[in-house]
């Protein structure tokens, strides 16, 4: 007995190293491993540091094609009080320190484990035409982003955790057609009842994205921001920064020439809202119409708006 005890031990040894690798998957090296859609598990902040702060409740969605393009948008507990979301209104600088996201390019050196991002169009436009580099690492189905201080808004280095969300089930023609970046052309807002139209619009550098994974994300950001005098903003920069702004990440169900947005969270329209929308494909076009309404007159309208596609189904899964 005395004699098997070693082996016995060894045997132990051998079966929780086993056990240690399992639970821990080897990083990846392949930057395609980054296509996805991801949310948020977890936000720490001041990860320099020896104890950092795990951020309460964090949400978000992360979406990586293999085009080079990617969708961000968090959502914090931070500037909530009393359990009250701030809002444009009542609080925007608490609402932009709660909310933040961009879309735009990146690249990805594989080899050295990082990913550069290059924010087109944002929630803030101090962050719009910036470029900023973030370490990265694939787990499995786990993914952390740590980013460097002197990011904007980032005021100290932060590491956030993303888990991927599987393709859905037996993805339906209809849908692989809708999948995909599709970046804002013109909108356009019609009244029915008298046949009139207002002139057609643009917007900043605005994006929706449709996911293979059950998800959307948008980014609606107006034309001529300026950008902030300091690194943060005012109470009025904050209001003037997100009037107009429509952005939020939800839910999506597609059915036959209609899309619905079931919205988790966002700045505009509000969590909890469902958005139905009716669409028609036209080559690399996307042409988007609202359900009717009734304005102040007793008239009916609806928006319609045209995207053009900058990536889909192939690139949406790897």
């Amino acid at each position: 007995m005395k004699r098997a005890a070693p082996v016995v031990l060894c045997a132990l040894l051998v079966s929780s190293h086993l056990a240690a690798q399992q639970s821990s998957p080897p990083a990846s090296s392949n930057a395609r491993d980054l296509i996805g859609t991801w949310t948020l598990v977890s936000t720490d902040q001041g990860v320099e540091a020896g104890k950092p702060a795990l951020v309460p409740n964090p949400r978000g969605l992360l979406i990586i094609d293999g085009g080079g393009h990617v969708f961000e948008s968090i959502t914090r507990a931070a500037g909530r009080q009393g359990g009250v979301p701030p809002t444009p209104q009542s609080d925007p600088v608490g609402l932009f320190a709660a909310f933040s996201g961009f879309w735009g390019g990146y690249t990805a050196d594989a080899k050295a484990g990082t990913i550069t991002l290059r924010p087109v169009g944002a929630v803030s436009p101090n962050v719009m035409g910036s470029e900023f580099t973030r370490a990265y690492e694939v787990r499995g189905d786990s993914l952390t982003l740590t980013s460097r201080a002197g990011e904007p808004h980032i005021k100290v280095a932060t590491r956030w955790t993303w888990e991927r969300v599987p393709t859905v089930d037996n993805l339906s023609p209809g849908y692989r057609q809708v999948v995909g970046f599709w970046e804002h052309v013109i909108e356009q807002r019609v009244n029915l009842t008298t046949g009139v139209s207002t002139p057609e619009t643009k917007r900043a550098p605005s994006v929706i994205v449709y996911t293979p994974s059950g998800y959307v994300g948008v980014h609606f950001p107006p034309l001529n921001r300026p950008r902030f005098a300091a690194a943060e903003p005012t109470e009025a920069e904050a209001r003037d920064a997100l009037r107009g702004y429509v952005g939020y990440f939800g839910a999506l169900g597609v059915y036959p020439g209609q899309v619905f947005h079931q919205i988790l969270a966002g700045i505009s329209p509000a969590a909890g809202s469902t958005l139905k929308r009716f669409f028609e494909l036209e080559g690399n076009e996307l042409h988007i119409r609202f359900p009717p309404g009734t304005n102040q007159q007793g008239q009916r309208t609806t928006t319609l708006v045209t995207l053009k596609r900058l990536s889909g189904e192939k690139e949406m899964l790897r």
